[in-house]
């Protein structure tokens, strides 16, 4: 049944993502609340930091239930050892549906054995490290980069313990940046990879929430800034809807880029939409 509060969702999203068909210059994102979004290009679907736990303080409901996805995700890209990131629901229960089909689960270097805790075959997990290309197929990678969640945290290994990840298809270049603020070299790290859509948290931080151990990320104001300077052709913001004691009204970005960057493109988007983007 779908929710009221989604555009699309349940049924009706899972199968719109498996029969969705588009030319090879064109690449299809959805938003699936929090830091959650799904990227299709050609047959091959990726899914970034998909969170299904199903909590009482969720103002947004998840967008479907894992097991009506079998066969569905290629690829599951996690950030950072958050439970509305690497989420033990929506990876135990992938690992339990990869006896039917086998998807590859991407988390950062320091949390393989978190995800074979939660029941993946260590063949199916792969530890992310920065700047370490990961070939998906022939047509699409991924290229882990740093993210500072307030601060950097490494491993004993040097290995970072919070990742974005920038995907490489011939339709585009995507950025999802993971929970992360800005820090002095942030752009000019960025900006060689051509950076087409950048998916940047807005949520921000306050004196409140860090009282409360909620740590923040970029605001509306500097995720603007930081897709501007890195000259993305598209700004998604995330990560703002589906806790209220941790969220943003994404008008505040609109408002900015209006004022700021009237030339740019932006988008914000319904919980469940599919957008097509094409350069």
């Amino acid at each position: 049944m779908e929710s009221k509060r989604w555009y699309k969702s349940a049924d009706a999203l899972v199968e719109e993502i498996r029969s969705t068909q588009l030319p090879e210059q064109m690449l299809a994102v959805w938003f699936l609340g929090q830091a959650g979004i799904a990227v299709k290009y050609g047959k091959t679907v990726v899914v970034i930091d998909l969170y299904l736990e199903p909590r009482p303080r969720r103002a947004v409901e998840p967008p479907f239930e894992l097991e009506k996805t079998a066969g569905l995700f290629d690829f599951l890209l996690c950030t950072h050892n958050h439970l509305d990131h690497l989420d033990p629901v929506t990876v135990r229960g992938l690992a339990q549906g990869n006896k039917d089909h086998d998807t590859k689960l991407i988390v950062p270097a320091p949390w393989t054995g978190v995800a074979q805790e939660l029941g993946m075959d260590p063949g199916d997990v792969i530890g992310a490290k920065v700047q370490q290309e990961i070939r998906l197929n022939e047509d699409i990678s991924v290229v882990p980069v740093r993210a500072a969640h307030e601060e950097f945290s490494l491993d004993e290994h040097g290995d970072y313990e919070c990742l974005g990840y920038i995907i490489k298809t011939p339709a585009g270049t995507l950025y999802h940046a993971g929970d992360t603020i800005e820090w002095e070299t942030m752009t000019e790290e960025l900006k060689p990879y051509h950076i087409d859509i950048a998916c940047l948290p807005i949520n921000g931080s306050d004196w409140k929430r860090k009282k409360a151990d909620i740590i923040g990320n970029l605001n509306a104001r500097e995720a603007a800034d930081v897709s501007g300077e890195i000259g993305a052709d598209l700004l998604i913001p995330m990560h703002y809807d589906v806790f209220a004691h941790n969220g943003e009204n994404p008008a505040h970005l609109a408002d900015y880029m209006w004022q700021f960057y009237p030339a740019r493109k932006y988008h914000v988007m319904a919980p469940g939409e599919r957008f097509i983007y094409m350069k």
